[in-house]
């Protein structure tokens, strides 16, 4: 049984921690930020009321020099919101209760108001464990409990290992590589890290092919990969070189950007495709295959009656949704099609 110390604490407390760089708000187990300014501004309503917020959990690391260095294990965005209150990067908010503070920042806010500010209190909980594993496991049930995240937030928590590291790595890197919004993730969807979910399912593509994962099934393949992962580089050097011949192509048509290829199940097929192709034989894209590309692409997405008259196109749009075939064999048969269509089978 775990060992629990609680008491309270004021953001005061909190923001001498920060300011002397003794608050890790990033440790390895949390999440990327996904308040939007909405949330924001409703937290520091609630701090300005002196209503009640949940409880800061962290764990506390004193060095053989006596320093005491704090990881917070939940209550980043609670913490975040508040010091970016206090440097004045936002008011408070036109909506907010109290109408005599509505649209001040904080260096004008009357004295009294700073003060309470400051000795707004948090029941702060310690995590008595340097334990990475004990850490991320309290961490997930926290969020569980008590704010429904996105299974990729909770590999995140969950995770620290080679996999995770690897896609999340990747992922930041693809974004440099290709262009905006390609493939097509909003912002919402990218805090909530289905980017790295997308990038993590291109990895497993390539080291054991076609396969379709439960969001259980992903939490498997990330654990099996979380200490041990004898394919990590050969796998994360091909990844790069299929992202930079889908670049190529790209390069060659910029319209293929606005085709439905910037959609992840395109997106997902043509990687399938060009890494498949490129491990048959030496894979030279030339420019007239963008164009094929381009222009096959705007065939599935015409009227049904301009579909039929290239049978592929039609094949293509059923295998996107409404085929009776399982997910498995759709993602197969889309490749296919796109395979022949790049060797010159298919003429549009």
């Amino acid at each position: 049984m775990m060992n629990r110390a609680i008491n309270f604490q004021t953001v005061s407390w909190f923001w001498d921690l920060y300011t002397r760089n003794l608050l890790e708000l990033d440790p390895p187990y949390q999440r990327r930020s996904v308040w939007n300014q909405e949330y924001k501004d409703f937290f520091i309503d609630t701090v300005l009321n002196n209503y009640p917020a949940p409880a800061i959990f962290l764990y506390q690391d004193i060095t053989p020099e006596g320093i005491s260095r704090y990881s917070v294990v939940d209550g980043k965005q609670r913490l975040s919101t508040l010091f970016e209150f206090a440097e004045n990067q936002f008011p408070v908010s036109e909506d907010a209760t109290i109408t005599r503070l509505r649209g001040e920042y904080f260096k004008n806010l009357d004295i009294e108001v700073k003060q309470n500010f400051w000795k707004y209190q948090f029941a702060l909980e310690y995590v008595p464990s340097s334990e990475e594993a004990i850490i991320n496991n309290i961490f997930d049930r926290i969020n569980r409990n008590v704010k429904k995240l996105t299974p990729q937030e909770l590999r995140h928590a969950r995770f620290n290992g080679l996999f995770i590291n690897t896609a999340e790595d990747l992922t930041e890197w693809m974004i440099t590589v290709l262009p905006t919004n390609f493939p097509l993730i909003n912002i919402n969807s990218r805090k909530q890290m289905k980017d790295v979910e997308l990038v993590a399912q291109l990895l497993l593509f390539l080291e054991i092919g076609v396969k379709s994962y439960r969001q259980e099934d992903l939490d498997q393949a990330f654990s099996d990969r979380d200490q041990t992962w004898d394919e990590q580089d050969q796998i994360k050097d091909e990844f790069k070189e299929v992202i930079k011949l889908i670049k190529l192509l790209i390069d060659h048509n910029r319209d293929l950007c606005k085709t439905r290829l910037k959609n992840q199940t395109d997106f997902y097929s043509i990687f399938a495709t060009i890494s498949e192709l490129n491990r048959e034989t030496t894979l030279n894209l030339f420019p007239e295959i963008s164009d094929k590309i381009n222009r096959f692409f705007n065939l599935v997405s015409s009227p049904e009656s301009e579909r039929l008259k290239l049978p592929e196109a039609q094949n293509y749009s059923e295998a996107i949704t409404t085929s009776p075939l399982s997910g498995v064999e759709r993602t197969k048969t889309r490749i296919n099609l796109l395979k022949s269509l790049i060797q010159g089978d298919i003429n549009v």
